[in-house]
């Protein structure tokens, strides 16, 4: 039994490994994100059931340590800490909508890591992990190229020449960008360590396909990131390199193809928008327009509270306060800063300088691990994949669709670098299963909390925006109660209550579901706007003005803020 139990842990830790990446649902008004983190729930539920069978089964507790064990309790003690004093403790719990980065996320990310450190037996599973995980990144590079190709295409009917970035199943170029670094640099080293002949071809189709979907994402960040890991890969492996052979006629066509497209007059308008966009990565102006802003104005908002930092997933809220530019336009939209746009900064910011602490010695726990196994040749292939990884989130930020099979990695690169320590105590029978089903009757309580109810609450909420636009208010304003009932901890489902009830004038009922998603925590300006209106329209005029202030306060580029505020400012 027990042997069958540890081969149910393998096979899960290896399909969770393939669809973290690409979880997607057509039925959730949050299709890319919510998924995902829906399935680590899962995944880490049921990694959790086998390993206490694995118990009641044996009558024996099997204990895996690793160097990253106490790095990794350090760094959520930080941000338990600073969610005690967060500017919105149920951010910090819980995050915010379509980002999830709160406390309870990252204490999913290390129970993955730590549940998959026990499901792994050796470095030959571990290996082939490492291979799901970049069959897993072929079919995430293959839909991002379709995704782009068609989105290029229907934009082309209103913008002749278009070429949209791929994203793919991970909803954000960047986030899709920091995950094909980690599979390209893999990539690279599992070429040149393969010895059949169809394996060297599959691996160079990997790298091809990847390597367009990481240049179609025009993630300026992550092609550096990809790069580095692939250096370090090239550097380790310098008496393998004839194999790399294989790769240059492919690149050469490639770099061929978008001089060609530069050059040439009216040609070629992808080649001539990644040369571009290759460009950008050397021009001090265009950093300085927009990642150099961001990155001032949150030095300053990390000196406003240096020690614990606003809490986990805060930025959003107090970020307008320092912000000096325009840095979330693009084009004729504009998105809220709501991320410091670089690891560093962003633990700083949420965590203070004890998360900063805390972030250090993680890091360095991973180089120590990695420095002692590096006469390993997969030692060397994982810190690659690492490496990429890493250095994409330090110009970007830590992202759930990408962060998810990252911390399965992580494990994987313990036990690749033959860093586990396994620990062996028998239990009493009684106390295994007793143990046991406990576990199982919380599991399953946890799923039920946990995965099925955001489930549903989120499928409500893309039936009453798809209600709404179709012109059924009423149905609408049921479907949105519904989800605020499902989630009553989430603001946006609180928001859309708000807003069908604004739309029908019901302004005492928009001005109660706004007022509680503000307290839940939300940096939607839109919000406070209609706030103000409703108020208004309640004769409350100094709560209007009040609302109005704080739309000006998380937005105050938008005009129509400023013309709502000026508005209740000329009246006494």
């Amino acid at each position: 039994m027990a042997t069958r139990l540890a081969a149910a842990q393998t096979w899960t830790l290896r399909v969770g490994m393939f669809l973290l990446p690409l979880a997607y649902s057509p039925f959730n008004y949050d299709s890319f994100v919510l998924p995902k983190l829906l399935l680590a729930r899962m995944l880490v539920g049921v990694l959790l059931v086998l390993f206490v069978a694995r118990i009641a089964a044996s009558h024996t507790l099997v204990v895996k340590r690793t160097p990253l064990d106490l790095p990794i309790v350090a760094f959520l003690a930080s941000a338990a800490l600073s969610s005690m004093f967060a500017e919105n403790q149920n951010v910090a719990l819980f995050g915010t909508y379509a980002r999830y980065d709160g406390l309870l996320t990252m204490f999913t990310f290390a129970a993955l890591f730590w549940l998959s450190v026990q499901g792994l037996a050796d470095q030959a599973e571990a290996r082939v992990l490492i291979r799901v995980l970049l069959a897993s990144g072929y079919v995430v590079a293959a839909t991002a190229i379709l995704q782009s190709v068609h989105d290029s295409i229907q934009q082309r009917v209103i913008e002749p020449g278009a070429i949209l970035p791929a994203f793919g199943s991970l909803g954000n170029p960047n986030v899709l960008g920091a995950f094909l670094a980690l599979v390209i640099a893999l990539g690279a080293g599992e070429l040149l360590m393969a010895q059949p002949a169809a394996s060297r071809i599959a691996l160079l189709n990997l790298l091809v396909v990847s390597g367009l979907a990481l240049l179609l994402s025009f993630s300026r960040s992550s092609w550096l990131a990809a790069a580095a890991g692939t250096a370090v890969v090239v550097v380790s492996q310098r008496k393998r390199l004839p194999r790399l052979g294989l790769l240059a006629p492919v690149f050469a066509v490639l770099v061929l193809a978008l001089a060609v497209g530069y050059y040439l007059d009216g040609s070629g308008p992808l080649e001539r928008k990644v040369v571009a966009r290759m460009l950008t990565v050397f021009d001090p102006n265009k950093i300085a327009g927009s990642r150099f802003g961001i990155w001032t104005d949150s030095v300053r908002l990390i000196a406003s509270r240096p020690v614990l930092g606003y809490g986990p997933d805060n930025v959003g809220l107090v970020y307008p306060l320092f912000q000096t530019g325009d840095w979330g336009l693009a084009g004729s939209a504009r998105q809220p800063i709501d991320k410091a746009h670089a690891e560093l900064l962003q633990v700083a910011a949420t965590q203070g300088i004890i998360g900063l602490a805390a972030y250090a010695f993680l890091v360095v726990a991973f180089l120590r691990t990695f420095w002692r196994a590096r006469r390993i040749d997969q030692a060397v292939l994982v810190f690659a994949g690492w490496i990429g990884y890493e250095l994409a989130v330090q110009l970007n930020f830590t992202a759930l669709a990408s962060a998810l099979p990252f911390w399965i990695f992580a494990a994987v690169a313990m036990v690749s670098w033959e860093a586990v320590r396994t620990h062996i105590v028998v239990v009493d029978r009684r106390a295994s299963l007793v143990l046991g089903s406990a576990v199982g009757l919380a599991a399953a309580a946890l799923t039920v909390l946990g995965v099925v109810v955001p489930y549903l609450a989120d499928q409500r909420l893309r039936e009453a925006v798809a209600a709404d636009y179709a012109g059924r208010p009423q149905e609408a304003q049921g479907l949105a109660a519904q989800s605020r009932q499902l989630a009553p901890r989430e603001s946006v489902y609180a928001v859309e209550v708000g807003n069908t009830a604004f739309e029908q004038n019901q302004w005492a009922a928009a001005r109660t579901a706004y007022q509680d998603a503000a307290g839940l925590g939300t940096f939607n300006a839109l919000v406070y706007r209609n706030l103000a209106l409703a108020d208004r329209n309640l004769g409350l005029l100094p709560e209007a003005r009040e609302a109005a202030r704080k739309a000006v306060q998380f937005d105050r580029f938008d005009p129509a803020n400023q013309a709502l505020l000026a508005e209740f400012e000329s009246k006494p």
